[in-house]
């Protein structure tokens, strides 16, 4: 299966349709968008968000509770709250919150999601003390797909958008294998042709002279999104294959939902054909 990740704002009717008519090939994560919130000062109520998730159409494999950036205790008030309501999300670890807070977060789930603090200085540092303390228990790393600190530590569970890097900051990071990227960025374009990364694009299944146009590097549908998308989705498969971990790649358009879904298949029949 393919592992996803939306988050409450971006749950749209297509993005929910498409999932629904493709439940099978899809594990879906459900956010609360605390960050989202965070970004544009917006504030989620917990009836809301709970009636959200008792309306979904169909079940998510797991739903994060309603957290707020930076707030702990606001974070472990809500947590409480949709327990009492019948509920079984997914707690956060919030970061400004004590290490020895994360017993009491596994006492009532087997999963725990942690939260490195957008805008904060040394998150990667801060994520690897906090993985010292934890004892081996299950981890969801919120925002935090490293490759180097993803082999490593060898998560239970991950997330991130970087997969869209190609079509939103013209840098596509294409997957080599073995945990490694290499970028191809737009203004490579007008260099010479390299071999090695034309020969890598081309085992995606695309012609790496595409990328020689502007139209390849924007819009929804363009080359490098895809390429990306691509790249991503085979490495997502060669992590959970070689660790166990599952990267869920998080998206906010129908249009992006069916990529991801579409791309995976692709790799999927690449793999059953070299059995």
């Amino acid at each position: 299966m393919i592992n996803l990740l939306v988050s409450k704002p971006y749950m749209s009717d297509g993005v929910i349709d498409y999932w629904n008519s493709n439940r099978v090939d899809i594990r879906m994560i459900v956010d609360s968008g605390a960050f989202s919130n965070w970004k544009q000062g917006k504030e989620t109520s917990v009836k809301e968000y709970v009636d959200f998730i008792n309306n979904l159409p169909l079940k998510p494999w797991r739903y994060f509770t309603l957290d707020r950036i930076g707030d702990p205790k606001t974070t472990w008030t809500n947590y409480q709250q949709m327990l009492s309501s019948g509920l079984t999300p997914v707690p956060i670890f919030t970061r400004g919150t004590q290490p020895g807070e994360l017993d009491r977060l596994y006492e009532t789930s087997d999963l725990v999601g942690i939260g490195v603090g957008p805008g904060t200085n040394n998150h990667k540092g801060y994520l690897k003390y906090i993985v010292n303390q934890n004892k081996g228990r299950p981890l969801h790393w919120l925002g935090v797909t490293n490759p180097n600190m993803v082999s490593h530590f060898q998560p239970y569970s991950c997330d991130a958008s970087s997969w869209e890097s190609g079509g939103r900051y013209g840098s596509i990071q294409i997957y080599k294998g073995g945990g490694r990227f290499q970028a191809y960025r737009s203004k490579d374009r007008s260099k010479a042709p390299d071999p090695l990364i034309w020969r890598l694009i081309r085992s995606y299944g695309f012609d790496p002279k595409r990328l020689q146009y502007h139209d390849a590097w924007h819009g929804g549908e363009s080359v490098s999104r895809r390429l990306g998308c691509a790249s991503w989705v085979r490495y997502t498969m060669d992590v959970e294959k070689r660790f166990g971990t599952r990267i869920f790649l998080a998206l906010t358009t129908p249009q992006a939902i069916k990529q991801c879904v579409e791309e995976y298949r692709k790799e999927l029949k690449k793999s059953h054909e070299y059995i």
